[in-house]
């Protein structure tokens, strides 16, 4: 009996489509905090204080 090979082509072009969505994906999440910083506070870089992080996990609990 032949053994079936297994096609790792096939494996690899869904990860490297699954990557790039995961990519995308952070890429418009980073966006979006740029501009929801930008609009509520006038500086987009906000989001890397740490103090705009205290303050989202303060409001979460």
């Amino acid at each position: 009996m032949k053994r079936a090979s297994f096609n790792f082509s096939l494996v690899n072009k869904h990860l490297k489509k699954l990557g790039k969505i995961i990519l995308y994906l952070f890429a418009t999440m980073l966006l979006g905090a740029f501009i929801g910083c930008g609009v509520a506070s006038g500086n987009p870089f906000a989001i890397f204080f740490p103090t705009t992080w205290i303050h989202f996990f303060e409001f979460l609990s």
